[in-house]
């Protein structure tokens, strides 16, 4: 099984649409996609994931089911020190970094927290997961504990690469595609690797139009874990001369 999350392009938050620098990202990577053999595409309902993915799959003759728990994973909390409502994942390092809040960075408590529980978060990460596990089980995987168990036939060989001819590419027959952003795609990858997400949102970034590959590996036949293979690959835009926007980012992101 190979996932790949795509971050939607450059965005206009206020309409939820995809500015023109946003449009120039997806039709930049619409080149990748073309050449990607998919078993199935997949879209959060918002307006900036659904123009990105429209514009990426312009070549395929495909379309990308669009499920509900994939949207932004933009959920409020009460912040304990100005009692405003404030997103989950929208903290200043002093916070998250403090001996007290520790909790936060462990992956079985970090929604059980003071500051999680006030704003339901257990239930609405549960909800993504729940979302993103049964579309692995159509495919096979079926989540116990924190892996999945197969009927051991999904055993992957080497590592997913777009940049060679598709007649010499050889994938296997489950290869999934997200449109999404960049905090549910954070909650998504710490289920799948057993981190808190809290780690990822606040220590991690990645571009829009961004390319993130996770694929499973089966040591032992019939288990499977997942592992990232690739994270936030922008080579479409450092092809195309188009900077890596910075959204979502509070400095200027390096481009070569």
């Amino acid at each position: 099984m190979r996932l790949l999350f795509i971050r939607h392009g450059d965005p206009n938050y206020d309409l939820d649409i995809l500015t023109e620098k946003g449009k120039r990202e997806a039709t930049l990577l619409a080149s990748r996609v073309s050449k990607w053999q998919v078993t199935d595409f997949f879209a959060s309902p918002l307006g900036r994931a659904q123009e990105t993915a429209r514009i990426a799959m312009k070549d395929t003759g495909r379309k990308a089911e669009t499920c509900d728990w994939l949207q932004e994973f933009h959920y409020k909390v009460r912040d304990p020190e100005t009692g405003k409502n404030k997103i989950a994942w929208d903290w200043l390092p002093s916070f998250y970094t403090d001996p007290a809040n520790k909790a936060l960075l462990e992956a079985d408590k970090w929604m059980h927290t003071p500051v999680m529980e006030s704003g339901n978060i257990a239930q609405r990460f549960e909800e993504v997961c729940a979302g993103f596990d049964g579309i692995l089980a159509r495919y096979g995987f079926m989540r116990e504990g924190g892996t999945y168990r197969t009927d051991g036939t999904h055993c992957q060989k080497g590592v997913f690469n777009d940049s060679i001819a598709p007649v010499k590419q050889s994938y296997d027959d489950r290869t999934l595609v997200f449109f999404c952003h960049l905090g549910v795609m954070f909650a998504i990858i710490g289920h799948l690797v057993k981190i808190s997400p809290v780690q990822l949102w606040q220590g991690f970034y990645v571009a829009p139009t961004s390319v993130t590959v996770l694929a499973s590996e089966e040591r032992v036949p019939g288990t499977a874990f997942f592992r990232v293979q690739t994270f936030g690959d922008t080579n479409h835009l450092h092809d195309g001369n188009e900077a890596p926007s910075a959204a979502g980012y509070f400095t200027d992101v390096f481009s070569d």
